[in-house]
């Protein structure tokens, strides 16, 4: 047994070993030349060597000093933003969509982040103006967004929402949640537990503590910044304390910080990757140095960007570097990866996996008492609509039209998504209001 540790030990620190350079990304190449500006053909680069196990997509090479993904509350959304990269070139950064579309061109002197509460809601690309300057460039970008429907830039407010496991005096599991400063409490229900942990009784990252009442329901949370696995029945799933860590959620690995590095924990609690990774993903705002990532990313349909010493490369769902830590930069959207090599950033895909559907994936979640869609929203409208309803409640129904079940109530002013249509029933819309998909009259909705 001694041996076999010893092994399993090597073999993970060998996984850790520092990875070869490689070179800097050059100049996108100049438009085909005319009769009256011909020149003599310059020597064209040598294609770039596709990564092992990898397959390019042929897609054009990207010329950016940087690309990234886009930072996202998971606990707040449903699924990974995985559409939209933020890109930099010479120190400034922009957005883009996954498939190498420019959406806003490099200008801020940050990474792009998406607001905790709103998807397509993209914060820090004004950053540097004075308040008085934003206006015009503001109005411009947005129209920008809007007529290529792809969400709007988000104003600086006073934060967003958070939701945490925490663990009491009565040994018990509790959710913590709320926004800004004083938070309600109440136990994880089975659905709770399935969505952070991938099963009613998985392991969650929790903090231990104490609650001092506020008075109504609201409650401060008195306690440290450490985090333990455990379960529903307060079971530490290892030995463990962790300075960050994250949920599951339906992924087979998360990232858990410990002495300054991130390592990849199974379901089961087991460390199964050496602690030797650096943060690649959430930019760190408090500090003033550029390009200092918070957090390791999480799993994207089983694969996810890891980094030693500056180096990245892809982990898959066992723990195991696809792609060894050798490259200059990587990104993955689920999908197809880009890779900066050489002469800029290559994509590539792997053979047999394919980028979830979020059309499927929502079909799939709605269960049968709610009536799904057949119609998916065009770019252009999956964009968030504002209710309006001049103070009153808007119903939620379980199909669209008013003969259907009440099965919620949407307050005023409240931002919605659409994520459906139904041809036979034009004028109603699915969207999502506290974790429940349902379908509201579009009559009171505005964009």
């Amino acid at each position: 047994m001694k041996l076999l540790l010893c092994v399993l030990s090597a073999l993970l620190l060998a996984g850790c070993a520092a990875g070869a350079a490689s070179g800097d990304a050059i100049s996108a190449p100049a438009p085909a030349a005319t009769v009256e500006t011909a020149e003599a053909a310059p020597t064209p680069v040598p294609a770039a060597a596709a990564p092992q196990g990898l397959e390019p997509t042929g897609a054009a090479v990207l010329d950016y000093d940087d690309i990234r993904l886009i930072d996202y509350e998971r606990a707040m959304q449903t699924y990974p933003e995985t559409d939209y990269y933020t890109m930099c070139k010479d120190g400034l950064w922009g957005l883009m969509r996954s498939d190498g579309t420019e959406v806003l061109p490099c200008r801020a002197p940050e990474p792009l982040f998406e607001c905790d509460i709103d998807e397509h809601h993209w914060h820090g690309y004004l950053d540097g103006l004075a308040w008085e300057e934003t206006d015009p460039p503001e109005r411009e970008y947005n129209a920008r967004l809007k007529a290529s429907g792809d969400g709007t830039l988000c104003d600086a407010h006073d934060g967003g929402g958070y939701l945490g496991f925490v663990d009491l005096q009565d040994n018990a599991l509790h959710i913590y949640y709320g926004s800004l400063g004083p938070g309600e409490l109440r136990a994880p229900t089975d659905a709770d537990m399935l969505l952070f942990s991938g099963s009613a009784n998985g392991f969650v990252p929790v903090r231990d503590g104490a609650l001092d009442a506020e008075g109504d329901g609201w409650f401060n949370y008195i306690g440290g910044e450490q985090y333990v696995y455990r379960n529903r029945d307060s079971k530490a799933a290892n030995e463990f304390i962790y300075s960050a860590a994250d949920f599951f959620f339906d992924a087979p690995l998360a990232p858990a910080q410990r002495d300054g590095k991130w390592v990849y924990l199974d379901t089961a609690g087991n460390e199964v990757t050496a602690l030797c990774y650096d943060g690649v993903y959430r930019p760190n705002r408090y500090t003033d140095e550029s390009r200092v990532f918070a957090r390791a990313a999480p799993l994207l349909n089983g694969c996810t960007v890891v980094s030693r010493d500056w180096k990245f490369g892809l982990l898959d769902s066992t723990g195991a570097e696809l792609v060894p830590c050798v490259y200059d930069g990587l990104v993955w959207d689920g999908g197809t990866a880009w890779i900066r090599q050489a002469d800029g950033w290559h994509e590539y895909s792997i053979p047999g996996v394919t980028k979830p559907d979020p059309w499927r994936l929502l079909l799939d979640s709605l269960g049968a008492d709610i009536t799904a869609p057949d119609t998916p929203p065009a770019r252009t409208d999956a964009i968030f609509f504002t209710t309006r309803t001049n103070g009153e409640r808007l119903n939620l129904r379980a199909g669209p039209g008013t003969g259907y079940d009440i099965i919620g109530k949407i307050p005023d002013y409240l931002r919605l998504r659409v994520y459906g249509t139904m041809s036979s029933a034009p004028g109603w819309a699915l969207v999502q209001y506290d974790q429940q998909y349902g379908w509201v009259s579009t009559e009171y909705l505005q964009r």
